[in-house]
């Protein structure tokens, strides 16, 4: 796989709001489907988490540079337009910009901020990662971070994060594509460029 063979890409809305539920993954998921009904059935379909700052109480502010961004099918992209212009009911309300499409890049370290494999324990989560990487024939090393978990539609997901470092082009850009773990409209599993492994030692 190269990069002119991908089928998956990210799609970049601005986004202007000022506050939103600190718990807010399944509320934003909920209006995407919203307008863009497809989203809900699409297997490579997810949301990457919102950049925000603690709030008060149960709420966090919006960043003042935050972007909504979608990774979805490239065929997908003449329907995502859909969702310009609209405003999304969650907290005092999101109001989407235009789309910009940045495409996926073979980079050698990516990080998901968080990744459910349906374990709790570090050690187990670990091997269920080098047991995911050697099942899809990959032969990169991986670090695992901080413990993450998210409450969303009435569920908890629990998982980490998640950095996989020595990737090559065609790996980098496959686990990309196909992410690891379930909840990938949630935010879970995708991965996205990290600058070096040493920041994360």
């Amino acid at each position: 796989m190269n990069d002119n063979d991908v089928r998956v890409t990210d799609v970049v809305f601005a986004l202007a709001g000022t506050s939103l539920p600190a718990e807010h993954a399944y509320a934003l998921w909920r209006e995407i489907v919203r307008w863009l009904p497809w989203f809900e059935n699409e297997p490579a379909a997810g949301i990457h988490p919102l950049r925000a700052a603690p709030g008060t109480g149960d709420s966090v502010l919006l960043a003042r540079r935050a972007k909504l961004v979608l990774r979805m099918p490239r065929q997908r992209l003449p329907e995502a337009v859909a969702l310009a212009g609209r405003s999304l009911a969650i907290g005092t309300g999101l109001e989407v910009g235009a789309p910009v499409e940045r495409p996926l890049l073979p980079w050698p370290t990516l990080k998901a901020e968080r990744a459910a494999l349906g374990v709790v324990d570090e050690v187990v989560f670990g091997d269920e990662v080098a047991g995911w990487l050697a099942g899809h024939g990959m032969r990169c090393q991986y670090i695992t971070g901080r413990r993450r978990a998210q409450r969303a539609g009435g569920r908890d997901i629990e998982g980490y994060s998640v950095v996989l470092h020595g990737l090559r082009p065609e790996e980098s850009l496959r686990i990309q594509c196909e992410g690891i773990g379930a909840d990938r409209a949630l935010g879970w599993g995708i991965f996205i460029p990290h600058k070096s492994i040493a920041a994360v030692a």
